[in-house]
């Protein structure tokens, strides 16, 4: 029987944007929270430690790799065993993964308050915010563990493709993040360890929130000793190995330039780094935004073996993928300055922003491809992308060594050696070998991948010369400013990335009437 939290529109476009909807929301909340943030912290605390905010984030990814492995294929088995009514599998899986989380959690937790005592023996953080960078570390890695644990329950979204609801809950959690940091700033002397706090508490609604819908969308699922199953967390450990292989060849491509900024270079230089990388983690939050809307139609596609119907999914989340990231991307180019100026006043707004524009040069392959990589998933397909990727974490690195001690290219090294390494993997390797694992002909994804590129460069020569005729000079402007550049650019994107048979598509789905 159709559970009453499922959805009842036959228009499946309402419900793919019902969806993006609820999860944009919430990571606008979340982009506000770090709006309001920011210059505060870097203003009263220092932008040394912002740095440290950010590096955290950075450090969870790091322990993330331990429980990747067991995490990555969790909701495609346990989805896959749902929907063809094998229940009893699904629950050994479900079981699996609880408790497998649970054991690898507390292990990371207790490696975490061991380590503590020695942070500033690791990192170079200025003598008068140790203890606070400290108390910041204990918040995320407490932070971590209840992510960690309760991370099974958030497969009921996607496994019912109900991520619409888990959309809001997440702006939820984000609300309460923002009220802890209120409370704390408005009440306390000025300290980074809140963040941690704040990040604490957000995920504890997230857990229970998971929980909840679990229980509602999910019943028949739910975790058992007794359906534990050591062969069950063997084959999710062998399959998404790796993944974890492929998160430290991320980490070397992306999670490693701070740390390289804290040891080679400066605690400033870290700081300004952090800065310009908020408008990259902004775009690929935009990325969840839409990957949340599809993966349940993925999966429902695979799961009855409709390639066709799945091509087709992947092809239209290229589409809406690309817009967001291609609108954002331009629109960025046009207003940054204008944006760092009422935002960060006072900081080297033009490093800020040359950084930050780099940076997200990689968004504009990766704005079209970044849907696909869940093919990998389905597939099971993970090994060779996984060395491409670590040998380009490699090449990575070393590039930024060798170019901030012998080049002296300073702080600009280590954002132009990443934007180098992911053009090759985003524009070459990753399309044709997407395209091999489906057994489609190796050109499949390029039409869509240069009509996004061209679609990004027309939006970027059309905001920088609407930017030549306005300014703006206040956060009312740039909101209007940005809200025109979205009107005008999203048709645009769409003239020029999508071809006319897709252009029908989009057009029939907003004409359908929901059941």
């Amino acid at each position: 029987m159709r559970s009453v939290y499922q959805p009842q529109a036959n228009n499946k476009l309402l419900h793919v944007l019902r969806t993006m909807l609820a999860t944009g929301v919430a990571y606008a909340v979340n982009y506000g929270i770090t709006l309001l943030l920011t210059p505060y912290i870097t203003r009263t605390v220092g932008t040394e430690a912002y740095g440290f905010v950010t590096l955290a984030k950075q450090f969870s990814q790091y322990a993330a790799i331990l429980t990747t492995a067991l995490n990555t294929y969790a909701a495609r088995y346990i989805g896959l065993c749902y929907h063809q009514n094998d229940t009893k599998q699904a629950n050994v899986y479900f079981s699996s993964v609880f408790f497998g989380d649970l054991a690898l959690a507390c292990l990371i937790l207790g490696l975490t308050a061991v380590a503590l005592p020695f942070l500033q023996r690791v990192l170079s953080i200025p003598g008068a915010i140790v203890t606070d960078v400290k108390m910041l570390f204990l918040f995320t890695g407490v932070s971590f563990w209840v992510t960690t644990v309760c991370s099974v329950f958030g497969c009921a979204g996607y496994i019912q493709d109900r991520m619409d609801l888990t959309g809001l809950f997440k702006t939820l959690s984000y609300v309460t993040n923002a009220l802890v940091l209120l409370i704390a700033y408005l009440l306390f002397p000025a300290r980074v360890c809140y963040v941690g706090l704040g990040a604490l508490a957000a995920a504890l609604i997230v857990a229970v929130s998971d929980g909840w819908l679990s229980r509602r969308l999910l019943p028949q699922l739910t975790p058992r000793r007794r359906d534990f199953s050591i062969a069950a967390v063997r084959r999710l450990v062998v399959d998404g190995f790796w993944q974890s292989f492929n998160l430290v060849g991320d980490l070397l491509n992306n999670g490693l330039d701070l740390l390289v900024c804290n040891q080679l270079l400066t605690s400033l230089a870290m700081g300004q780094l952090a800065i310009a990388k908020t408008m990259h983690t902004i775009i690929h939050s935009l990325y969840t935004v839409v990957d949340q809307a599809f993966i349940p139609r993925f999966l429902q596609r695979y799961a009855a073996g409709d390639r066709e119907g799945l091509l087709d999914e992947l092809k239209i989340s290229m589409k809406a993928s690309g817009l967001l990231a291609n609108v954002t991307f331009a629109g960025f180019v046009a207003l940054g300055p204008a944006y760092y100026r009422l935002w960060i006043p006072g900081q080297d707004i033009d490093l800020i922003y040359r950084l930050t524009v780099v940076t997200i040069l990689t968004c504009i392959p990766n704005g079209a491809v970044h849907p696909l990589y869940y093919i990998y998933t389905l597939t099971v397909k993970k090994k060779i992308p996984c060395y491409v990727t670590v040998a380009g974490g490699i090449v990575n690195v070393i590039g930024m060594y060798v170019l901030i001690r012998y080049a002296g290219m300073g702080v600009y090294a280590v954002a132009w050696t990443t934007v180098a390494v992911m053009a090759v993997i985003n524009f070459v390797t990753n399309p044709l070998y997407m395209a091999h694992v489906l057994q489609l002909p190796p050109a499949t994804f390029y039409p869509d991948i240069l009509r996004n590129v061209l679609a990004c460069g027309a939006l970027t020569a059309a905001f920088q010369l609407l930017a030549a005729l306005y300014t703006p000079g206040s956060w009312a402007g740039l909101i209007a400013c940005a809200a025109a550049y979205a009107l005008i650019g999203a048709p645009l994107h769409l003239l020029i990335a999508c071809n006319k048979k897709q252009r029908n598509r989009l057009m029939g789905l907003l004409k359908k009437k929901t059941a």
